[in-house]
């Protein structure tokens, strides 16, 4: 999968992007893939920091909101190092550590996007213990108290390796999607990333292979099909042929 990030956050995705029909085919694994009673909460993770799951799990989230009439929600679990408030451009605080300290209720913090259907949890506030906050029977009810409202949950947790938030998320999610970076990550990591989750008990669903533009051969990537997705360019190139 193809990745990169602009200044603007999410908001010139759409489904006229390159990477929309990479995203729609996960999608569609996902809602086709039989969890049992209908149980889809997806935790989109990594081995270590900075390997892209934000990006993906946002993208993911966008795409299956754009795909279907159904209601999504994306929610961040990565409590010490959260990105989602930026990207989306929200306020973080109301968000998912104001639910478990039973500051604030559910319907105070879901937050609109402007992508029709997906509503986003953040965060919330700053807590200095978030494994501790993130107690698995506590946690489990608020995710069987999400589920009744939408098709599909995606949490953005921690990575697996530096702390152990992940794994508490993890055994409370349906399935774990793994982000790799191409070319960065080196296998070990990865290894024993997967090895701490099975240990746990989560089940992985599979891997997505980021950022590949350097380590994949061109015929890989979205430039060989010479597909133009800017609306200023495709108008610039119409005025030169006439």
């Amino acid at each position: 999968m193809h990745n990169k990030t602009n200044s603007n956050g999410v908001y010139q995705y759409d489904e006229n992007s390159p990477y929309f029909s990479d995203f729609y085919q996960l999608y569609s694994k996902l809602i086709a893939r039989d969890f049992g009673d209908g149980k889809k909460v997806i935790m989109v993770t990594s081995a270590t920091e900075g390997e892209g799951k934000t990006t993906v799990a946002s993208y993911l989230a966008i795409t299956s909101a754009l795909a279907s009439s159904d209601y999504f929600v994306l929610i961040d679990g990565d409590l010490r190092k959260p990105m989602l408030h930026k990207r989306f451009k929200l306020n973080r605080d109301g968000g998912l550590s104001d639910i478990l300290m039973n500051k604030k209720r559910l319907t105070e913090v879901i937050n609109k996007t402007p992508f029709r259907n997906l509503h986003l949890i953040t965060a919330g506030r700053n807590d200095d213990k978030p494994f501790q906050l993130l107690r698995l029977n506590e946690t489990k009810e608020l995710l069987d108290r999400i589920r009744h409202y939408y098709k599909l949950i995606l949490i953005d947790g921690p990575p697996i390796i530096p702390v152990s938030d992940s794994l508490r998320l993890a055994q409370i999610a349906d399935g774990v999607i793994m982000v790799v970076k191409a070319g960065k990550t080196p296998r070990t990591v990865i290894k024993r990333a997967i090895q701490l989750l099975s240990e746990s008990g989560c089940q992985m669903i599979g891997v997505v292979l980021n950022d590949t533009q350097k380590v994949l051969p061109y015929y890989y990537q979205h430039s060989y099909y010479r597909y133009e997705y800017s609306t200023t360019t495709h108008n610039r190139q119409r005025k030169e042929s006439r």
